[in-house]
């Protein structure tokens, strides 16, 4: 549902409607298809005997696994590129600095040079952990001929540490297992099933067809979004279904659902005379007609008994493993057909959010729940609530609780930060939109791979998370998720893989118990800030369970600090070498590492130097890092290198 002129925006009322502009139908249609890729991902870059780029792509055969199951890893690559036949291949097993297994064995190309070998891990019982594969092959005389990393999530539940993606193509005959699997590579251990509905307040046809036309007139394949969701549970993915908690369309009253369960704009009402201009959006031109939504009060439990049961019904039928509730934001204080002679100047719609959010979550009988405050408006009541995982649409209009406008990198961490603590150790799913008005004016261009880089690195490092990438290898840029009118270039779904795997690998680091500690932080010769200013090193520290980390998010040569890009400009920051940090604590570690998902590490993690000493401001360890891109974190351990340490130590303190 398009929010882009719901949320933040103040319109003129219309005598009885607000209206929002909305593309056209026949434009939807067009936008369903354009932008959409489903051909294979090449998505693990590596070097080759001569230094050559060769591309291996690194496949895991489910997005998420139970402790102590058996995890299977594919490597595919074209033999005579590699310029060998056959050879060793050696995968060290790594949970952060530590090595947990090392697997060998030999490769040998098929008859038409393709290497694709399958290798075999069984993980440990441990749960909620994440595991770096460093993978490496040799020739038949010993040489390296390519190396390559990915990544695996060990965990017994996806809500520990969410991997949000989405789906919007429900037509009949899409080749659903291909796409899973293109989004099980990129690690999306959850889907967001974006309109696939029938209607709004009728999941389903109430004939029980699994054929139908969407609000918009896109065509729905029922058996096409069944197929999705057994594809994606063999590769135990979650799948969620999305739906409005309180939006109807025209035809609401043929399903008994009454106008007086309605809410109406509490400005407009004159107590005990009318009730005033009924709260309600239109979406444009339609050929079902469906093109109004009208939208019912959540407090009120008529309404709360139909849309909870109309929901679970879908769930049942359809074999979805939760629901995703959306809201169009907050729109000033509203007025309910109980009000009628009352003097009460209304109440806000987002007061509710957490009454109705625990009926709901109680009453979905083990199903999971997700929930959309746009704009992060109301999220202090969907954060006390019983649902499953955070998520929030940003706006960067919006505001948090004091008044600081959600428009720059920092804003964003600031409510991943206020969020998980809040929930009790959430971690909360950020859609915020790149390129927006940019995207908006342009057909099949690409993103502007800085920008999406930089905005990923502030929430992950926060310990948050994203919903960006989805239909097989398309990337959001609107929250009318059909629209893909930015494409990622094939450098751009490489450094995105990177990505994805490194949250995987750092899970433990990033999400899991860590929070800041507010310890002072120095780069030797380079401009720093704690919040995210442009031309800065933007740096802050952790700690918990008995490591800190260090977050370097580099934004020299960035001359602005908010995430969106609108217009499609995002300089690259300039590439930093040979930084020395200083880090003052009065805690003693045993080693230090640094890693990144920017390609010069691969997410592997190198021991540095460690040299400690006192100044003005205290206790300090000092260690110097070869590189600086776009994202590194140091992590300090109480426990020292292992012995003969496959990771070489790097970065010698002047």
């Amino acid at each position: 549902m398009t929010k882009k002129e719901m949320q933040g925006s103040k319109q003129k009322k219309t005598n009885t409607t607000k209206t929002i502009q909305w593309i056209g139908i026949g434009a939807v249609m067009l936008l369903l298809f354009i932008g959409i890729g489903y051909g294979v991902m090449t998505l693990n870059s590596s070097k080759g005997t001569e230094g050559n780029e060769v591309q291996v792509r690194v496949s895991l055969d489910k997005a998420m696994y139970d402790p102590g199951e058996t995890i299977q890893l594919t490597l595919t690559a074209d033999a005579e590129v590699l310029g060998a036949k056959k050879g060793q291949y050696e995968v060290t097993v790594k949970q952060l600095d530590k090595t947990v297994d090392v697997l060998t064995g030999e490769w040998t190309a098929t008859a038409d040079n393709q290497i694709d070998e399958i290798i075999k891990w069984t993980a440990p019982s441990d749960d909620f952990k994440g595991y770096l594969f460093e993978i490496r092959l040799d020739d038949s005389k010993g040489k390296i001929v390519t190396t390559a990393t990915s990544a695996a999530d060990v965990s017994s539940r996806w809500t520990k540490f969410p991997r949000y993606g989405f789906l919007t193509n429900f037509d009949k005959g899409v080749e659903t297992e291909g796409i899973i699997d293109q989004m099980k590579d990129w690690q999306l251990n959850g889907i967001e099933y974006y309109d696939w509905k029938y209607l709004h307040h009728q999941l389903i046809p109430e004939d029980g067809s699994m054929e139908w036309q969407d609000w918009a007139g896109r065509h729905i394949s029922g058996e096409t979004v069944k197929s999705y969701i057994a594809d994606a549970k063999a590769k135990n993915m979650t799948n969620m279904s999305y739906n409005m908690i309180y939006a109807a369309t025209n035809n609401y009253a043929k399903y008994g659902i009454k106008d007086e369960w309605g809410l109406w704009y509490a400005e407009d009402h004159e107590s005990g005379k009318n009730k005033g201009d009924r709260f309600t959006f239109s979406m444009g031109a339609s050929p079902t007609g469906q093109s109004n939504l009208f939208f019912f009060d959540i407090r009120n439990p008529d309404w709360q008994d139909y849309i909870i049961a109309k929901n679970l019904e879908a769930l049942e039928v359809m074999g979805f493993d939760g629901w995703h509730g959306d809201t169009v934001g907050e729109w000033g204080k509203m007025w309910s057909n109980d009000m009628l002679g009352d003097d009460s100047q209304g109440f806000y719609v987002k007061d509710g959010y957490k009454a109705f959010l625990d009926k709901a979550k109680a009453e979905l009988e083990g199903y999971q729940l997700s929930f959309n405050p746009v704009g992060a408006q109301g999220i202090e009541q969907v954060n006390a609530s019983a649902v499953d995982v955070l998520y929030a649409e940003i706006w960067p209009w919006d505001h948090d609780s004091e008044g600081v406008q959600y428009n720059t990198h920092n804003s964003l961490k600031r409510e991943v930060d206020q969020s998980r603590k809040e929930s009790g150790g959430k971690s909360l799913i950020i859609p915020a939109y790149m390129e927006y008005d940019y995207a908006d004016s342009v057909i099949d261009q690409p993103f502007n791979m800085s920008a999406v880089l930089l905005t990923d690195a502030a929430v992950y490092a926060a310990g948050g998370s994203r919903i960006e990438l989805g239909d097989g290898q398309a990337m959001l840029s609107s929250e009318y998720f059909p629209k893909h009118h930015l494409y990622m270039t094939e450098e751009h779904m490489a450094r995105q893989k990177g990505l994805q795997d490194f949250i995987v690998a750092y899970q433990n680091l990033l999400r899991d118990g860590l929070e800041d500690n507010g310890n002072r932080i120095e780069i030797v010769d380079y401009d720093q800030s704690a919040d995210g200013e442009p031309n800065t090193v933007w740096t802050y520290s952790k700690s918990g369970n008995e490591q800190d980390t260090i977050q370097l998010i580099n934004l020299v040569g960035v001359s602005d600090n908010e995430w969106r890009a609108n217009d499609g400009q995002k300089e690259t920051p300039e590439l930093l070498t040979d930084m020395t940090v200083k880090y003052y604590t009065d805690a003693s570690f045993k080693s230090a590492w640094v890693t990144s998902p920017d390609p010069a590490y691969q997410s592997q993690s190198r021991e540095l130097e460690m040299e400690t000493g006192q100044d003005a401001n205290g206790n300090f360890i000092s260690v110097k890092i070869p590189s600086l891109e776009y994202w590194d974190m140091i992590y300090f351990s109480q426990t020292a290198s292992e012995p003969n340490d496959q990771n070489e130590t790097i970065g010698v303190v002047e």
